[in-house]
């Protein structure tokens, strides 16, 4: 029977998973103060259910090496695709959306899964020795990479989980050595193709950035959400209303409030204070990811932590910029925060990620 290496116990990175734990106690604080649907209460206990699947996830994930899973990563890749095209054969719409798959009473949504796979491929391609010296070469390799799964995603419609993969990618590159120079190039190139990308986007797509432009294009409409949004987080004030007071969650005047919106009603309750203490969570959450980068020793565990921090850093800024108006409304959970069973599990991946390399600074 084989033994357990103690050096890896002691590389755990605890205090990585004490600011993860607090962001899901406050996550079930909010929830429980919610009264979502018919569902009532259950929403919490299914929350809770999930953290506890996640924390599964991530125990298996830091304790496989993660060089191994960059080695196998094509087959992920390869299967995450195949999640996202049985999506449209097996897939259930909710909200004009075909984005999950229902296996019994479990509901997943592979486009969250996905960007882990998405991760360990882009670090796979970008250390392949094929990609080497990163420049050009690597762009026409992994490019297409990314291409696939952006349209699959789009198609589902899921335009903000697609536009996420974007930026993991471009900080990837640059954490790998390419030259600023090229990638300002292609960024060039994405905005002069804009106009056909406007095209391409549906009606309720299109409103959605008009909206953006113009926050009372539509105010009962399109622009119904952010305003609510506004309003939730401006009346929390300084230290909030507490949740009996919070009105515009409790009384259900704000939409997706248990899950895209979860940060404005965690504004009404807590206010300014509350907002600056789970800011401040996440920030030391990222720091945490960024110095496991930093502290590597070698490139594929510098940029499988790179990537795995960028994914939440991403997905953190687009919430709480859509939430608060600085975004158009994509549909982005918060991670660790937002009901939600594949973002939940999707999110302690990540983290079981960062553990790895962490636990295997010592190699």
């Amino acid at each position: 029977m084989g033994r357990i290496d103690r050096r890896l116990l002691q590389n755990v990175d605890w205090q990585l998973l004490a600011i993860a734990f607090g962001l899901v106690v406050m996550s079930t604080v909010t929830l429980t103060s919610l009264h979502v649907g018919r569902a009532g209460g259950s929403v919490v206990v299914r929350q809770i259910l999930w953290f506890v699947v996640g924390l599964v996830a991530l125990v298996l994930l830091a304790s496989l090496d993660y060089r191994r899973l960059v080695r196998v990563a094509p087959g992920l890749y390869l299967l995450g695709l195949a999640g996202l095209a049985a999506v449209f054969v097996l897939g259930r719409t909710v909200s004009g959306a075909r984005r999950w798959v229902v296996l019994g009473p479990l509901s997943i949504q592979p486009s969250e899964l996905f960007k882990i796979c998405f991760v360990l491929m882009m670090v796979w391609a970008i250390t392949s020795r094929w990609a080497q010296p990163v420049g050009k070469l690597t762009l026409v390799l992994t490019l297409p990479i990314v291409a696939v799964p952006v349209v699959l995603i789009i198609k589902q419609p899921d335009l903000g989980t697609a536009l996420l993969l974007v930026p993991v990618l471009g900080i990837l590159l640059v954490g790998a050595g390419m030259r600023l120079k090229l990638l300002g190039g292609l960024v060039l190139a994405a905005v002069a193709a804009a106009p056909l990308a406007w095209l391409a986007l549906k009606e309720y797509q299109r409103e959605r950035i008009l909206v953006f432009l113009d926050p009372f294009r539509d105010p009962l409409g399109s622009a119904y959400n952010v305003i609510q949004a506004k309003i939730a987080i401006g009346s929390g004030q300084l230290l909030g209303k507490g949740v009996a007071g919070a009105t515009q969650s409790r009384l259900a005047f704000l939409p997706e409030r248990h899950t895209d919106f979860i940060f404005a009603v965690f504004a009404e309750m807590w206010g300014f204070v509350g907002c600056l203490i789970l800011l401040l969570c996440y920030v030391l959450l990222l720091l945490r990811g960024f110095d496991i980068a930093a502290s590597a020793r070698e490139p594929v565990g510098r940029l499988v932590a790179l990537g795995a921090t960028s994914l939440i850093a991403a997905q953190v800024l687009i919430n709480v910029g859509m939430v608060t108006g600085l975004l158009p409304v994509v549909g982005i959970p918060l991670p660790l925060m937002s009901y939600g069973g594949s973002s939940m599990v999707a999110s302690f991946m990540t983290l079981g990620l960062l553990l790895s390399v962490r636990m295997r600074q010592f190699q």
